[in-house]
C-alpha cells in the first residue's frame, strides 16, 4: 500500500487536508466535464488512491484560455515555428502562447502534476504531433505541459495512463512527498543525506528512481 511505503520511508501521513502536498491535476480526470467533446475522463486511481494522500488543484488549460465546452478539436503541429497548438479544422487559430501563459500564471507552489495523456495542452511526452498536411510525425508534450516542465523542472509529472503501472504510481507518490519536504526544509542538504540513507531499503525499480530524483534535487542546490 502507498501509506505503508510512505511510512517506511519516514514520511508522516497527513491527518488534516492542509497537511497534504498539493499537486496539479487536469480537471477532466476528477470528473469535470471540460473536454473538447463535453465529457470527462474520471480516473479512479487518482481519486481513490491518491486523493487520501494529496490535495488537488484542478485546472483545464483549454477552458482557462476561454475555449468552450464542447469545442472544436485542437492538435500539436510542428512547422518552421516549432511545436504549435492549432485548430484541426482552423489551423489559422494558434493557442500555443495562451496555453503557455496558463502554466506561467500558476502561483501557489505545486509538488507534482497529473496530466491527461495525449492531450494537445496537457499530455506529457505522449501527445501526437502532426505536420502541416495532417500526417502524424511523432510524439511530444502539449503546450501547457511543456511550459510547466520548463518552469518547474524538478516537480514530478505523470500522465493519467502512467498511474496504471504500480511501480510508477509508487515512485510518483514518493517523489511528490520528497519534493514537498525538500522544498520546505530549512536544511536541504541534511535532509537529502537522510533520505538517501532511507532509500537504501528500497528494491528496484524504486531504488534507482529515488536515487536519480534525489540527485536532481541535489543539483538544484548548486
Amino acid at each position: 500500500m502507498l501509506t505503508d511505503l510512505l511510512e517506511r520511508m519516514g514520511f508522516s501521513l497527513p491527518q488534516q487536508e492542509w497537511q497534504k502536498p498539493v499537486i496539479g491535476v487536469s480537471a477532466c480526470l476528477t470528473g469535470q466535464k471540460v473536454r473538447y467533446d463535453g465529457d470527462h475522463k474520471y480516473n479512479a486511481i487518482l481519486m481513490h488512491q491518491l486523493a487520501p494522500l494529496l490535495r488537488f488543484r484542478e485546472i483545464c488549460p483549454e477552458v482557462a484560455i476561454g475555449l468552450s465546452v464542447p469545442r472544436p478539436p485542437i492538435q500539436v503541429v510542428q512547422d518552421n515555428q516549432g511545436f504549435r497548438v492549432r485548430g484541426v479544422d482552423t489551423p489559422e487559430d494558434d493557442y500555443t502562447d495562451a496555453l503557455e501563459q496558463v502554466a506561467s500564471g500558476l502561483q501557489d507552489p505545486l509538488s507534482g502534476f497529473v496530466l491527461k495523456a495525449r492531450s494537445p495542452s496537457c499530455g506529457h511526452l505522449s501527445t501526437p504531433v502532426f505536420n502541416p498536411t495532417g500526417q502524424q510525425i511523432g510524439m511530444a508534450s502539449g503546450a501547457f505541459a511543456r511550459k510547466l516542465h520548463d518552469l518547474f523542472p524538478r516537480i514530478p509529472l505523470a500522465n493519467d495512463s502512467d498511474l496504471e503501472k504500480e511501480a510508477f504510481l509508487k515512485s510518483f507518490v514518493l517523489h511528490v512527498y520528497c519534493y514537498h519536504q525538500w522544498h520546505h526544509h530549512t536544511h536541504q542538504g541534511q535532509w537529502l543525506n537522510h533520505m538517501q540513507e532511507k532509500t537504501e531499503q528500497l528494491e528496484e525499480p524504486l531504488y534507482s528512481g529515488m536515487q536519480q530524483y534525489l540527485e536532481k534535487l541535489g543539483r538544484a542546490m548548486h
